[in-house]
């Protein structure tokens, strides 16, 4: 299901982003880094409501209004947002990562078949070293 949520954010995102298109966010439950790097990345808002008792007054004030108009009025600052990316195995967040290179999807460490839509991978694990002598090519065990 999470996986399922992050494609769906980040193709919206994309999208968002490539229209001009800005994304706002009102999250009601745990932070959600995916709606906030949306809402950052495309100009949109990202507001985390702790009180839903307010939540009426937080889309008249704040989400009805035009993204230029919003800049006139004191609306509350953005958190700093995080862009690092997380895994997709454990969801914590990556400061460096296996990526899928079909689908983009993150691990943090390397997978043979991706979980996210199966494409398969060879890691590279003996690269000879090549030296060159007097114009000819020679490994470093002597053999040319």
């Amino acid at each position: 299901y999470q996986r399922r949520v992050r494609e769906a954010v980040v193709s919206t995102q994309s999208t968002g982003q490539k229209n001009k298109i800005a994304i706002d966010s009102v999250v009601l439950g745990e932070e959600s880094t995916y709606l906030e790097q949306a809402s950052e990345i495309t100009g949109g808002t990202y507001l985390r409501v702790s009180d839903h008792s307010a939540l009426t007054q937080y889309f008249l004030s704040v989400f009805l209004m035009s993204i230029e108009f919003r800049k006139t009025f004191n609306i509350p600052p953005p958190n700093k947002v995080d862009f690092r990316a997380a895994c997709q195995c454990h969801g914590t967040m990556l400061d460096t990562g296996f990526v899928c290179s079909v689908c983009m999807t993150v691990y943090c460490s390397f997978r043979a078949i991706c979980q996210s839509c199966n494409a398969h991978f060879k890691l590279r694990t003996a690269v000879k070293k090549v030296k060159k002598t007097a114009g000819k090519r020679k490994l470093e065990n002597g053999k040319s």
